[in-house]
């Protein structure tokens, strides 16, 4: 496979939908967020909290949502698991999660359990580097996150926030709202 054909994408609220599992968990400690990716977490609250306190919840709620059975019961975001399989037949797919490198066995887990492991390249932790910096390393022209913190800095050629609501975006960067949406912007890959 050409260089040129790698692509990656984030893990969490992008292919996983743990977004609904973090909207439940929030919802029952009397929260009602727009967004759920960390940075847009961060703005809502710090209208009406301190950032030890922000810093407190969101710990508390990746306590929860990154535990192996809450992962197992997560469904896919809709239209996931077949774009993945078809995409797999013209590019070669890395995820690269924010997630450590011991929270990678549930991912892989998650993957095998929706047939679509054998699709991706390799899985990649980023919590001890930025996506963008991988993605130079190892030629990857195509990132796609939920969280625009990890698309900002102009490293990668084509950057794609997967976004709801689409809010808080930058004109360099492509937004969609569904998997659907995401095949037009391989098109600069």
């Amino acid at each position: 496979m050409m260089e040129d054909k790698k692509i990656a994408f984030d893990f969490d609220g992008v292919i996983a939908d743990t977004n609904h599992k973090k909207m439940q968990w929030f919802q029952k400690q009397g929260y009602n967020l727009i967004n759920y990716d960390k940075t847009s977490f961060y703005q809502e609250l710090s209208q009406t909290k301190e950032k030890k306190d922000i810093d407190r919840i969101y710990k508390n709620m990746g306590s929860y949502i990154f535990r192996p059975e809450i992962l197992d019961e997560t469904m896919p975001v809709q239209g996931a698991i077949e774009t993945i399989q078809k995409l797999a037949k013209q590019f070669e797919i890395y995820i690269i999660t924010a997630r450590t490198e011991a929270m990678l066995v549930p991912v892989n887990n998650w993957l095998e359990k929706y047939h679509i492991k054998n699709k991706i390249k390799q899985v990649i932790s980023s919590s001890y580097q930025s996506k963008q910096e991988i993605c130079l390393k190892r030629g990857i022209s195509f990132l796609c996150d939920d969280d625009i913190r990890h698309l900002i800095d102009k490293k990668v050629k084509t950057r794609v926030l997967f976004n709801n609501n689409k809010k808080g975006h930058k004109k360099d960067i492509w937004i969609v709202k569904s998997w659907e949406e995401i095949e037009p912007c391989l098109n600069n890959v």
